[in-house]
């Protein structure tokens, strides 16, 4: 072969695997489908804020399009809270009033009695990537004190 035909040749190769690789791209960034979660029990919401007795509870949660999801962080009237990233833990968020914990695709959130005067909020992130969904809980304040 003459090296004019073998130059062609490269960069025909050059084109179809330039091609083939913008072809294979399925979704842009940023191009995720939404979360799709669903209670496990029967749960009281307001306006999509889930209602949370004084005395606590638990709340279970499944992902229905992801299968691995993991928790980003969270927010309260308190503060900020993250999971132990420093022991490669994602998964996992405990303070001193709730829990939350994923395994899987199921999200598991416990929230301990609130024996102050305050309702108590919390926003809680999980994401999947370049995907996000939060839970907004409220905690009923305890008014007998």
């Amino acid at each position: 072969m003459t090296k004019m035909k073998t130059t062609k040749i490269w960069r025909l190769v050059f084109v179809m695997l330039a091609v083939f690789s913008i072809a294979s791209c399925d979704d842009a960034d940023g191009d995720w489908d939404p979360m799709v979660w669903k209670a496990e029990v029967p749960v009281q919401t307001t306006d999509g804020i889930y209602n949370v007795s004084k005395t606590g509870g638990e709340f279970m949660f499944s992902c229905r399009n992801y299968s691995s999801p993991w928790i980003e962080g969270a927010a309260s009237n308190e503060g900020y809270y993250y999971p132990p990233r420093e022991e490669n833990n994602y998964h996992t968020i405990t303070a001193d009033w709730f829990k939350a914990e994923i395994n899987g695709n199921k999200l598991r959130v416990v929230f301990e009695e609130n024996d102050t005067k305050k309702e108590r909020s919390l926003h809680l992130t999980v994401t999947a990537g370049d995907i996000f969904h939060t839970f907004k809980f409220k905690q009923f304040a305890n008014r007998l004190q």
